[in-house]
């Protein structure tokens, strides 16, 4: 615990990307000294006169290149123009804008531009009957609750102990689950961009920019595990037991998902009758939206604090308390 605190500390007091100050602005950035410069949500521009010593990598912004750039360009989400008096020493890498490159532009290095086009949109759309919206906005829940009651149903058969241990810690700590798990959902995107930068900035971690998909998808797998244990914490005292104690948690996770996911659905089967568009569809359906996003949260801060448990050693591992003997039933 102490060093998630710590994290969180560095994490909310360090520096934002995103508030870089007023010297990275376009009209007054000027290069000083090496390194890799590294602008998200602005724009950068390399004047004939200047030298950069150092991969630049620009997110979500334009880069106009008319100097020496001795290592690699990196524009993603962006448009990139390189002068006629441009030298890149690297590869240039334009991905999601356009890529304007004069012919006396000198590229040392490979070009790779890939451009994201959307299909054109007039907006003149038909106005679809009400019965159709409620259909699609149903199927599009059941399909979602249907995924998520498979991985939960998976977790409960290939990991039933990993799943009763983050039940129990949320369980122990509701409160501190839930503020671990808002901060966990607060920081994860930043976490991942700048993991993904970093990466990209050097050499040997170019190659494991390959793994961050694994990664996302391991996170996604410890979320739906925290939303699977507190669902079945739900499902074992509605049948007037507990997780330690239960010997079907299967049964704990259905009962509890179906509880958890009610009132959403009856949102939507509400929807299909006269009070389409009207407040109490729409206040169920947000009351319903709170009860998953509560669960959901509890869980991802329960299966942070067991795997960061874990990571700490068994020192400073609580034990959980043993399941009891299931004994057979007597005449």
């Amino acid at each position: 615990m102490a060093r998630l605190i710590a994290g969180l500390f560095l994490f909310l007091t360090a520096h934002p990307v995103l508030g870089q100050p007023g010297d990275w602005d376009v009209d007054q950035h000027r290069h000083r000294g090496d390194g890799a410069r590294i602008l998200v949500f602005r724009d950068y521009h390399l004047d004939t006169s200047e030298t950069a010593n150092g991969p630049i990598v620009v997110m979500g912004g334009a880069a106009r290149i008319d100097g020496h750039a001795d290592d690699d360009v990196v524009v993603l989400g962006g448009s990139v123009r390189v002068g006629p008096e441009a030298v890149i020493d690297g590869d240039l890498i334009a991905v999601g804008g356009n890529a304007i490159i004069d012919p006396k532009a000198r590229i040392y290095g490979d070009v790779s531009h890939t451009v994201v086009r959307f299909p054109d949109i007039d907006g003149r759309w038909d106005p679809m009957p009400e019965t159709v919206l409620a259909s699609i906005a149903l199927a599009a829940t059941m399909l979602r609750l249907l995924t998520v009651f498979l991985v939960a149903a998976a977790l409960t058969l290939i990991a039933p102990a990993w799943v009763r241990q983050i039940s129990w810690r949320a369980a122990d700590g509701p409160a501190s689950s839930a503020a671990i798990g808002l901060a966990c959902q607060v920081g994860f995107i930043p976490a991942l961009i700048i993991l993904v930068v970093t990466l990209a900035v050097t050499v040997v971690g170019i190659p494991l920019i390959g793994l961050v998909p694994f990664l996302v998808a391991a996170a996604a797998v410890a979320g739906t595990a925290g939303f699977t244990a507190v669902a079945a914490r739900i499902g074992a005292r509605l049948r007037g037991t507990t997780v330690e104690a239960s010997n079907a948690l299967f049964v704990d996770v259905t009962l509890g998902v179906v509880v958890v996911s009610a009132v959403s659905l009856a949102a939507h089967l509400v929807s299909f009758g006269p009070f389409w568009g009207g407040p109490a569809v729409w206040s169920l359906g947000a009351i319903g939206i709170v009860i998953e996003y509560v669960v959901w949260t509890m869980g991802i801060g329960a299966a942070c604090a067991t795997a960061l448990a874990r990571w700490n050693g068994p020192a400073a591992t609580t034990a959980m308390p043993p399941t009891p003997p299931v004994r057979p039933a007597t005449a």
